[in-house]
This record gives structure tokens, C-alpha cells and sequence, in this order.
């Protein structure tokens, strides 16, 4: 996206939609919404009735939406040293108090993602047939100035025109994990999507009522634990809670434990012989998370306990999220099916906030090759070879000690030896270890338990203790940013992941 003249925006726009062809429809040049174009109409008539130079129609990004995040502005106009930020909105038919403070949440968020970029920032809402309302930084809150203000800014703003938002806006910056960013999350330093803020409330209503069970199902990218945590934390302000993690703990978790006291165990601590220790009647709600994994005694102790204490449940899973056998289950159809008479509801979270669209694609033609055709931007994806096992290791030890990348291999048997033998002994974090964790820079090895079918599937080797393709789709769905996968003594798979990687349109 490239600044544009909001004149020429909504001109273009009209003549757009009177003149588009129906049979063969294009994307509008501009992200200007049906709702916003009115606003951004009368916004720009008072622009022409209070400025003096024609400068000031020009260097807007128009509906800038933050890579990963989704988070979108209406205007934008930046310089140097200041980016100016104008919200539009048609009407706010709500009474003062309610009028205000709905304007003053989306300036907040405006401000936490701006102030990111080290620059000044004037932040203010134009609302139709009622004015406009400048946001203060320092006070957190938002009051009625004169238009004349704006413009005063607006003319003395030496714009860019140049300016590429996608390299000022990181998405890392605004990824925040319960486990990985402990402190961010307990400070409050993030905010729910829309999408999330929704099953938030609705869950709080009900869970303060009545006793229920409560599932949020998504799939990996999509914030559900960063939203079952955010529940939970706001629940703990006055109550006790329960977080019970279907998996080994990890640092994330022994932080919460140890320096903010948060209850949380791990389900292997969960037996019916413990069971009391854990479920009492000051426990306000229980939490069970990646409980896709959960086994059927252990949910069923669950449940009847709940029952009994008259505790509501809440659990997030995946079903994607797989590392044995029967561990891909579906908690709100079980309950459906095996408590009729519990009243149990399912949210569904759709967006995905942590992945990147690039990487997403990647992952999606690694899986299946030539599957995605979008996105084909794969300059945060590298490809690398090794014959020779010494080298191998030592070029992991490097990765992982200088230049900060995150070794996960693939968890072998205690029982037995196994093909994957040699690729679980070149890291100590395994796909047990990772689960619900995201990680910036991911580096995993491929060998010859991995090849493609005729038809371009990636085909694992079956014969292993735990789920190969599962323990594989944990491993890539952790990554956020960087992916750097080593082919090791398997030169037709290393082949097959360069045709991958020429999919790249910047290679062409």
C-alpha cells in the first residue's frame, strides 16, 4: 500500500462502483468500507472549506491493516517525526457517556500500536454531523477540539510519500504470549481482536450464572490461548481459578506458578486419588487447555467433579494439534454426546493473529505441494543441505547459540529404538515441549522418514511411538516470523523443498 490523494480516493471510488462489471469484478483501488465512505466524504469537504494548500489532500494510506494482526486504521499520514491517525465514523447514536468511551477504546488501541514506531502521534475521531475528538497520550483520554487544529497539524506535516508501512509496522512487536511474553501479558500490554473480545464476554455472562462447559475451538495462529488465559486472569482478580495444561508445563507456566501464584498443573497430576486436592468449592472455574489431548478417564473425572461442585469448565483445543493417536478429540461433541443434560456451548475463533500469511502458504505447499497459490512471498523460508552427521551438529549448536534460532526435533520412544532415533537426539526441546509456545526464528531437520507421493503429499514414516505427522505439524505451526529446515542425507526430499521454494515471486 502507497499514500494517495483522499480526494482522488473518493472520486475514484464512485466512479468504481457506477462503472464495475459485475461479470468480471475487480477489488476496489482503495479500502474505503461502505460505512466509512460518507465520513471520509464530509471529512474531506470540511478539508476544502478550512485549508489554504492543495498539500493537504495528499499522503493518506487508506484501511492500512497490520500484517498477521489485522489491526486497521481508517487514515494514516506519516513523516518523519510524527504520524497523524484520523478514525471515521458515520454516526455514534449513543448516549454522551457511551459515545465517549466507545471512541476513547479504539484510540487506546490506535495509540499502543502507533507509539510503537518511536515517532509523535496525533491521534483523533471524526465523527459525522458531530466534530472532532482528539486522544491525549498522557491522560488516556479523548475530548472535542476545534477542526482548525487539524488542519494547523495537517498543513504543517512535511508528509512521505515513500512510505512503506509494512517495514514500520512488526508484527513480532504486537504478538504476545501468556508463556513466551509472561510479563507483557500479566502488565496488560496487548489486545484482544474483536473476534475474541466477543466470546470473552459472552463466556464471562454465562460463566457467572449458571454452571456450564464451555469450549473454544480454533485452529494454531488464532490467539485461543492467549484468549483462555486472558479469561482466566480476569476471573482471578476476584476469584480462585484452575488451569489445567494437557501437556508437559513449560517456562511460561513455572513463571505463573512460582512468582504470581497462579494455580496451574499439568493433567498428569490429575488422578482421582489428587483430584480433591485440586477441585474445591473456592474454585471459581477450571480451565483445560490443548484438551484435544485429553484422555477419557481423565475428562470424565473432570466432568463428574465439576458436576458435583457445581464448577464451570472451560477448554480450548485444536484438533489439528495431535502427537498420538487419539489425541485429536473434539471435547464439545463428546460432551454433546456423552452428557446430554449438561448445557455446553462451542466458540470457534476464525482469524489468525500469529501467523504469517507468507509461512502459513509455505507450510500449506509443504504439506501439499502447489496447494497455495498465495502469499508466494517466501524470503523468511531457507532450505538447507547436509550429508555429513558431524557437520550437521554442529551447524545446529551455531544456529542455536549465535544466532538465536529455536532447535525442535521429534520425541522418540523410552521403549524402543526407532528411525527417528538420530533426529530426537539433536536437540533437548522436542514437540512435547512446545506445545502452545510460538517461537520467532524455528529451525527443524527432515530426512529420510519424510517424501513426497506422486501427487505432491508429504508422506511420514508410520512406524514411530508417537505421531510422526503430528509431531511434524506442531514443530511448524510454532513458527512466527523464520523457518529453516534441514534436509539431512535425502537429496530427493531436499529437491522437492527447493520447488517449494521457487514458488517465491521475488525469485522470478
Amino acid at each position: 500500500m502507497k499514500p494517495t490523494n483522499i480526494i482522488s480516493a473518493i472520486q475514484g471510488t464512485k466512479a468504481f462502483q457506477e462503472y464495475s462489471n459485475t461479470e468480471k469484478p475487480l477489488d476496489s483501488p482503495y479500502s474505503i468500507s461502505k460505512n466509512d465512505f460518507p465520513s471520509l466524504h464530509s471529512f474531506c469537504d470540511l478539508l476544502k472549506t478550512s485549508a489554504e494548500s492543495f498539500d493537504i489532500f495528499d499522503g493518506y494510506l487508506i484501511g492500512f491493516r497490520i500484517s498477521q494482526i489485522g489491526k486497521e486504521f481508517d487514515l494514516l499520514r506519516f513523516s518523519d517525526d510524527l504520524v497523524v491517525n484520523i478514525e471515521l465514523k458515520q454516526y455514534l447514536n449513543l448516549p454522551d457517556e457511551q459515545k465517549i468511551n466507545k471512541i476513547l477504546e479504539q484510540q487506546q488501541k490506535n495509540y499502543y500500536y502507533l507509539k510503537a514506531l518511536q515517532k509523535d502521534t496525533f491521534i483523533c475521531t471524526y465523527i459525522q454531523n458531530d466534530g472532532l475528538y482528539e486522544y491525549e497520550p498522557e491522560s488516556s483520554r479523548t475530548h472535542k477540539i476545534e477542526f482548525e487544529k487539524l488542519v494547523n497539524i495537517l498543513e504543517k506535516q512535511e508528509f512521505k510519500l515513500d512510505i512503506d508501512p509494512d517495514t514500520l509496522f512488526i508484527p513480532k512487536n504486537y504478538l504476545i504470549s501468556p508463556f513466551n511474553t509472561t510479563e507483557r501479558f500479566l502488565n496488560n500490554e496487548y489486545f484482544l481482536t474483536d473476534n475474541q473480545n466477543e466470546i470473552k464476554k459472552k463466556i464471562l455472562k454465562n460463566i457467572s450464572s449458571q454452571y456450564m462447559i464451555f469450549c473454544i475451538t480454533a485452529d494454531a495462529g488464532t490467539g485461543k490461548t492467549l484468549l483462555l488465559y486472558d479469561i482466566a486472569k480476569t476471573i482471578l482478580q476476584d476469584h480462585k481459578i484452575l488451569v489445567i495444561h494437557c501437556g508437559k508445563l513449560n517456562q511460561g507456566h513455572e513463571l505463573l506458578k512460582d512468582q504470581y501464584h497462579w494455580n496451574i498443573h499439568s493433567i498428569r497430576n490429575i488422578r482421582q486419588d489428587t483430584l480433591a486436592n485440586y477441585f474445591n468449592q473456592e474454585i471459581r472455574a477450571v480451565f483445560i487447555d490443548e484438551s484435544q489431548r485429553i484422555r477419557e478417564p481423565q475428562i470424565k473425572m473432570i466432568i463428574q467433579k465439576s458436576k458435583e461442585l457445581n464448577i464451570p469448565l472451560l477448554f480450548s483445543y485444536d484438533t489439528k494439534q495431535y502427537l498420538s493417536t487419539g489425541e485429536s478429540r473434539d471435547v464439545f461433541e463428546y460432551i454433546k454426546d456423552k452428557y446430554p443434560e449438561i448445557n455446553v456451548s462451542k466458540k470457534k475463533l476464525t482469524n489468525k493473529i500469529r501467523t504469517n500469511h507468507n509461512i502459513s502458504s509455505f507450510i500449506t505447499n509443504l504439506l501439499k505441494i502447489g496447494k497455495s497459490n498465495s502469499h508466494l512471498n517466501y524470503q523468511n523460508i531457507s532450505i538447507e543441505y547436509f550429508e555429513d552427521k558431524t557437520d550437521l551438529k554442529r551447524y545446529l549448536h551455531y544456529l542455536q547459540n549465535t544466532q538465536e534460532w529455536k532447535l525442535i526435533t521429534y520425541t522418540g520412544s523410552q521403549y524402543t529404538s526407532e528411525s527417528i532415533d538420530l533426529l530426537a537426539s539433536l536437540s533437548d526441546v522436542n514437540a512435547h515441549d512446545v506445545i502452545g509456545q510460538e517461537f520467532n526464528k524455528v529451525v527443524f531437520v527432515m530426512d529420510n522418514n519424510f517424501q513426497y507421493a506422486e501427487n505432491g503429499t508429504l508422506q511420514y514414516n508410520k512406524n514411530t511411538y508417537y505421531s510422526l505427522s503430528g509431531m511434524f505439524y506442531q514443530i511448524i505451526t510454532r513458527v512466527v516470523n523464520e523457518m529453516k529446515i534441514i534436509v539431512y542425507q535425502n537429496k530427493p526430499l531436499y529437491y522437492r523443498l527447493l520447488e517449494i521454494k521457487s514458488f517465491d515471486k521475488n525469485n522470478n
